[in-house]
C-alpha cells in the first residue's frame, strides 16, 4: 500500500492520539502478554508515528490495579528513548518533539473501588489521567451499555465520582456507558466530556455504540466523541471494513462538528497474529466475558480489529481514507490528535 506523500507529511506533521491502546498485547491474550514490553512491541511503538495513547489499566482489584500501574511505568522506565509518561498537557507536545510514544494511564470501568471514592484521589496522584465510571455492566456507579434495568443512569455514588474526577482535573470518559449515563454525567461535570471510544449507532445499532443524542452532549460538552476500529461499527457480514470506519467517522463529524471528533482504535500498536492461536485464545476470551456478563452482542464473530488496519501505522491509512472522501487537511489534523489534546489542555492544566 503506497500512502500519497501529502498524506504522509501530515501526519508526521500531526500530534496523533490514539485515545485507546496500548503498546503491549490488549484485549485478546494473543501472543501471552510478558512482564514488560518485548523488542517487536517496541519496534511497532517507534514506527507507529503515534505521539500518545489512553493506555487501559484494566485488572480486578485495587492491589491489581496498583501493581499493573507499577508494570506499565517500569516498562517505560526501561525505554526512555520510546516511552514517555503523561503527567501534563506539555508533556504530549514534548513527546511529539522527541518522538517518543506518551502514555496517558486511564480506567475503564471503577466498579474495583467498591464505593471507596476516596481511591480516586489516590489513583490520580499515580497519574491516572482518563477515568471512566462504569463498563458495560450495571454498578453501583451507573449502568453501563449492557444494563437491562428499568431506570438505567448515573446513581448517587456515580454523581460523587464525576465530582472527584472534575476536582482532580482528570477527564471523564463515558465509552462503556449507558445513554442515559452517558448524558446524566455531562449533564453533571463541570468540564469537557469524552467517550475515547465508541461508535455510532445510527449506523449500527449495537450496545456499545452511541445514538446521536449523547454525541450531541458530549460535542456540546466541548468534548470529543472517538470512534474504534472493531467490528462492532458494522456487520457486511464481513468484519468491519476501512469504509465503515470512515462513515462513523463522516457520521459523527456531521452530528458533532469538526472540533469534536477523534479515534481510539481499541487495539495493540502492534498487530494481531492471526494464527489458530489467535482464534483459540479469541475463543476463550469471549467466553469468558460471556460467563462474567461483560461480553458484548457479537463478541468474537470476527478477530478485535478492522481488516487493511492491521498495522502501527493504522491511523495514517484512516487520514489518507478521510482525505480520499473530502476531508480538509484541518480537520483530518483534528480528528487525528488535536481536538483530544485541546481537552486534555482545558481539564488538566488548571491542576498541573
Amino acid at each position: 500500500m503506497e500512502i500519497p506523500t501529502a498524506i504522509r507529511d501530515l501526519y508526521r506533521r500531526t500530534v496523533v492520539i490514539d485515545c485507546l491502546a496500548t503498546p503491549n498485547t490488549f484485549n485478546v491474550d494473543y501472543p501471552p502478554a510478558l512482564t514488560e514490553l518485548t523488542p517487536d512491541q517496541v519496534a511497532n511503538v517507534r514506527r507507529s508515528g503515534i505521539t500518545a495513547v489512553n493506555h487501559t489499566i484494566f485488572a480486578t482489584d485495587i492491589a491489581d490495579h496498583q501493581e499493573k500501574i507499577r508494570c506499565m511505568k517500569a516498562d517505560v522506565a526501561r525505554h526512555p528513548d520510546t516511552l514517555m509518561l503523561i503527567e501534563r498537557p506539555s508533556d504530549i507536545r514534548t513527546a511529539k518533539a522527541t518522538g517518543k510514544l506518551g502514555i496517558i494511564l486511564g480506567f475503564q470501568g471503577m466498579e474495583f473501588l467498591q464505593s471507596n471514592l476516596s481511591l480516586i484521589d489516590h489513583f490520580a496522584s499515580s497519574s491516572v489521567l482518563i477515568m471512566q465510571p462504569t463498563y458495560n455492566q450495571e454498578s453501583v456507579l451507573g449502568s453501563g451499555c449492557l444494563s437491562k434495568v428499568t431506570a438505567p443512569g448515573l446513581k448517587t455514588l456515580g454523581y460523587e465520582a464525576v465530582k472527584s474526577i472534575n476536582r482532580l482535573n482528570c477527564v471523564l470518559d463515558l465509552a462503556h456507558s449507558h445513554a442515559q449515563t452517558a448524558l446524566d454525567a455531562v449533564k453533571a461535570s463541570s468540564q469537557p466530556v469524552i467517550v475515547s471510544h465508541s461508535a455510532c449507532h445510527a449506523l449500527h445499532p449495537h450496545p456499545r455504540n452511541h445514538p446521536d443524542v449523547v454525541l450531541r452532549a458530549i460535542a456540546s460538552s466541548g468534548g470529543v466523541f472517538g470512534i474504534y476500529l472493531m467490528p462492532l461499527l458494522g456487520d457486511e457480514p464481513a468484519p468491519a471494513s476501512r469504509e465503515l470506519v470512515t462513515r462513523h467517522l463522516l457520521h459523527a463529524l456531521k452530528v458533532c462538528g469538526e472540533d469534536h471528533v477523534g479515534i481510539g482504535s481499541d487495539n495493540s500498536i502492534t498487530p494481531l497474529q492471526l494464527d489458530s492461536g489467535y482464534f483459540d485464545a479469541l475463543r476463550d476470551f469471549v467466553a469468558d466475558r460471556t460467563r462474567n456478563g461483560s461480553a458484548s452482542p457479537g463478541e468474537g464473530r470476527h478477530p478485535f480489529m478492522t481488516p487493511g488496519l492491521n498495522t502501527p501505522r493504522r491511523l495514517e491509512i484512516v487520514a489518507w481514507d478521510l482525505s480520499r472522501a473530502g476531508c480538509s487537511d484541518s480537520v483530518i489534523e483534528k480528528m487525528l490528535g488535536s481536538n483530544f489534546l485541546r481537552v486534555f489542555d482545558e481539564v488538566w492544566q488548571s491542576g498541573r
